[in-house]
């Protein structure tokens, strides 16, 4: 099979689960209705690159929806929090697992999917062009 097809295939559903995610965010950001919340854990661990001192981190946040059930949601954002962080969640209350979000509008929900779709199209585009044979051939 060649490498190219895997590597496009791979690339096409990051692309779908990250317009998934960004659709729920926008439901989110968009229902107007917001919670206090916590970060509750921050999950670390070294990144794929292998290099020293590169570590992802996932942030685990939580809050009471209207309806008093608690709910827990991971954050991939770049932007670092501590554990016991105090933050405002946007939710849809018919979904609040699923839409909840730390997005402050629903600008700030498309850009950050927009960004992620861009960046997973370039990828894409390179490998159907074969970009990188041309460059090193």
């Amino acid at each position: 099979m060649d490498t190219s097809l895997v590597i496009t295939g791979v690339v096409a559903l990051a692309a779908l689960r990250s317009l998934g995610r960004t659709v729920r965010q926008l439901r989110g950001a968009r229902s107007g209705v917001t919670a206090p919340a916590r970060c509750v854990r921050v999950d670390e661990r070294d990144s794929a690159t292998g290099s020293s001192g590169d570590r992802r981190a996932w942030h685990v946040f939580a809050f009471t929806a209207q309806n008093g059930q608690w709910v827990e949601f991971r954050n991939t954002g770049t932007k670092r929090f501590h554990e016991g962080a105090r933050v405002t969640v946007r939710y849809d209350p018919a979904d609040p697992h699923r839409t909840a979000t730390l997005a402050a509008s629903p600008r700030a929900a498309l850009t950050e999917g927009a960004l992620s779709l861009l960046l997973m199209g370039l990828v894409l585009l390179m490998f159907l062009t074969d970009f990188p044979e041309n460059l090193f051939g």
